[in-house]
């Protein structure tokens, strides 16, 4: 189980993860000054609800980025297979290379991978062997930060106390006909 950083050549992957990387920083920005900022300050809420959020919202870029470079588990060029492994073996049609029996070749890559589960622009890369973890770990802070987020919008809306101050001047002039 390596450690090494992987990058794959994918543009349609680059704008996958680019789109991620816009809206997870669209959120980051805008959540907190529209829903957490206004309400801390008039004390509906407390500073934790703030670090909470800020915290989901990192733990959630950092697995990405984790998932996104980890080695998925790509296959040496020459593996040195043990005799009394061999029988668990087989070539790859695609690469000519020999790989074990639950690898799968990935045409986006241009490798094989050990156990591939898939290969998910989202992260522009495979979720093999090694990373697979990483994805898991990644999916579950996403599901923190988007149900985080969807409590905090259901509060804003119909049990916190309705704003006395704030940019609804601003806001309300710049959607006007």
């Amino acid at each position: 189980m390596g450690r090494r950083i992987h990058f794959v050549v994918d543009p349609q992957g680059w704008c996958c993860m680019g789109l991620i990387i816009f809206v997870w920083l669209y959120n980051t920005i805008f959540i907190p000054k529209v829903i957490l900022f206004p309400h801390y300050e008039e004390g509906h809420i407390s500073v934790v609800a703030i670090f909470c959020y800020y915290f989901c919202s990192l733990f959630c870029i950092a697995s990405l980025l984790r998932a996104s470079v980890a080695d998925p588990g790509k296959l040496p060029e020459n593996p040195k297979i043990p005799i009394t492994e061999r029988e668990y073996w087989e070539l790859c049609n695609k690469c000519n290379m020999m790989r074990p029996k639950r690898s799968h070749h990935c045409s986006r890559c241009g490798h094989c991978v050990r156990r591939m589960d898939h290969h998910c622009p989202w992260i522009n890369n495979c979720v093999g062997e090694d990373n697979h973890w990483l994805f898991l770990q990644l999916c579950f802070y996403t599901q923190i930060l988007s149900s985080y987020t969807l409590i905090l919008d259901f509060c804003h809306y119909y049990y916190f106390l309705p704003l006395k101050k704030g940019n609804w001047v601003r806001i309300g002039f710049l959607y006007e006909v």
